[in-house]
């Protein structure tokens, strides 16, 4: 079944056509909660919220229009991490090698305890700059670095221009790049160029 039949299943209310498109769209929301709060059940709610506005969206959505559900639902899951953060701004972010998500092996037979360290301290310094950012700048970064997104995706997403995505990126760059300088040598370490 191709996804415009599954999504017009779905506006006419087929369960299993909504469990489809939640299936299908699950891991990449949860992905983006996931690095944008930095934690286990903040994102679950985040996935949750960003599929419940998409239910009570769906029959708005025109697959008509060449218009993608994926994309569509993106800017839903930006949209619900970007409100989740300011409703919660006074709480604390959870470290984000608590929840076990980042301490997946690297497929290397040997363990450095010390380069472990320096990872989680790179880390930490990353969140805690990334946290300081715009909420928008914030966002551009982790879609960009953390998902993999090209400029171009990012501006369909975020329904603007490339030129401003390019803009927020190489500002959310310069003060990561910024904050790491005396952390790591200059030229060990790259953020992925524009």
């Amino acid at each position: 079944m191709n996804e415009r039949n599954v999504i017009k299943s779905a506006q006419n209310g087929d369960r299993e056509a909504l469990r489809l498109l939640f299936e299908e769209n699950r891991q990449k929301i949860f992905s983006l909660a996931y690095q944008y709060v930095k934690n286990v059940e903040d994102a679950e709610d985040i996935l949750q919220e960003t599929f419940i506005k998409a239910y009570r969206s769906l029959h708005k959505f025109n697959p008509q229009n060449n218009m993608r559900f994926s994309p569509w639902l993106y800017r839903i899951g930006i949209n619900c991490s970007i409100d989740y953060l300011r409703r919660n701004k006074q709480r604390k972010m959870h470290d984000s090698g608590s929840d076990g998500l980042d301490n997946v092996s690297s497929g290397t037979l040997s363990y450095d305890p010390e380069q472990a360290r320096s990872r989680k301290e790179i880390r930490e310094k990353i969140d805690h700059t990334l946290n300081r950012l715009s909420g928008r700048q914030k966002m551009i970064f982790i879609l960009k670095h953390y998902q993999e997104l090209t400029c171009a995706e990012i501006a369909d997403y975020l329904n603007c221009s490339e030129g401003s995505v390019k803009r927020q990126l190489f500002r959310a760059v310069s003060v990561v790049k910024k904050s790491l300088k005396g952390l790591i040598m200059e030229n060990s370490y790259e953020v992925q160029k524009i």
